[in-house]
């Protein structure tokens, strides 16, 4: 496919993603990115640090969506909250043919992106801890680098399949979902937990489950977090909060969630609103009380 990919928002996961794809197949990735990555990774490249090695690679990096042409397959790996902005900008780009994935936090990202666009969008997640220390390096921490996507029918394609291929044959851990509601919940369940506890600790995933007190909002909010899916008709597995848990052990301990690193950083935005704001939104159009949830919003 030549030139295949176009990743929008080259921060920790769009660096992570795409460098391990760009590593494999050289000049399959073109990054669209803003200062300070724009400049610091045409000039240095682009450093993959993971437990496997590390890995210098010089992706092609544009600073404009505009500057995209006739694009194959894009990725969004921007926050959720700037989705509005981003999908308004490539509505002037894409063609019917496009397709796109989003892999933002959150329940609903690609259908945001379809109240401005007429091509397949395809919602996706990922569970990987990686950290951006400078403009053109990101570390991985751990092993874990999980990407599912998938269409909400439920219908694969030839293209599905292709991109699929090229995410496993970079050493991804990819899945082509054919439920990918489901699994958007899952991650649902487990981003929106995780995060509550290390912002109400304001501390690590592994200190918070260590601590008597933040491992119960945990377990409060990731309670409550199943009785709303439940609400919305998701199935999930019977030991689905046990399953959950055994996740976010797997994380290396150190790791933060990228809400409270929004907060620490004193960002004017975060992804309150697409995780515990979500959740409270559903809570109340189904009655349910999530007062866990509701304490955590409160403090942000």
């Amino acid at each position: 496919m030549g030139e295949l990919i176009n990743i929008i928002g080259p921060g920790a996961v769009g660096s992570f993603y795409g460098g391990k794809i760009e590593a494999k197949r050289k000049g399959a990735i073109t990054f669209v990115g803003r200062e300070p990555s724009f400049s610091a990774i045409q000039k240095n490249g682009l450093v993959l640090n993971m437990p496997s090695g590390i890995h210098l690679i010089y992706p092609r990096i544009i600073e404009h969506i505009s500057e995209i042409v006739n694009p194959k397959v894009v990725i969004l790996t921007v926050k959720s909250y700037d989705l509005d902005e981003v999908a308004r900008e490539l509505s002037k780009v894409v063609k019917p043919k496009t397709t796109i994935i989003t892999l933002q936090n959150g329940l609903d990202n690609d259908l945001k992106v379809l109240e401005h666009l007429y091509c397949e969008v395809l919602p996706g997640l990922v569970l990987v801890a990686a950290t951006k220390t400078s403009p053109y390096e990101v570390v991985q921490k751990g092993e874990q680098q999980k990407l599912v996507f998938g269409p909400r029918d439920g219908k694969i394609t030839p293209k599905m399949k292709e991109i699929y291929t090229i995410f496993k044959e970079a050493g991804i851990d990819a899945v082509l979902s054919e439920n990918i509601t489901l699994e958007l919940w899952k991650k649902f369940l487990f981003v929106v937990s995780f995060s509550s506890a290390t912002v109400a600790g304001r501390c690590s995933i592994g200190e918070a489950l260590s601590n008597p007190e933040l491992l119960n909002v945990y377990s409060q909010v990731l309670r409550e977090a199943i009785a709303v899916g439940e609400k919305e008709e998701v199935i999930f597995e019977p030991n689905i909060f046990e399953k959950t848990l055994e996740e976010a052990l797997k994380f290396d301990p150190s790791t933060k969630s990228s809400l409270l690193v929004d907060l620490e950083n004193n960002r004017p935005t975060t992804e309150v609103e697409a995780l515990q704001g979500a959740m409270i939104r559903l809570a109340k159009k189904h009655g349910l009380a999530v007062p866990a949830t509701l304490g955590v919003y409160e403090m942000i």
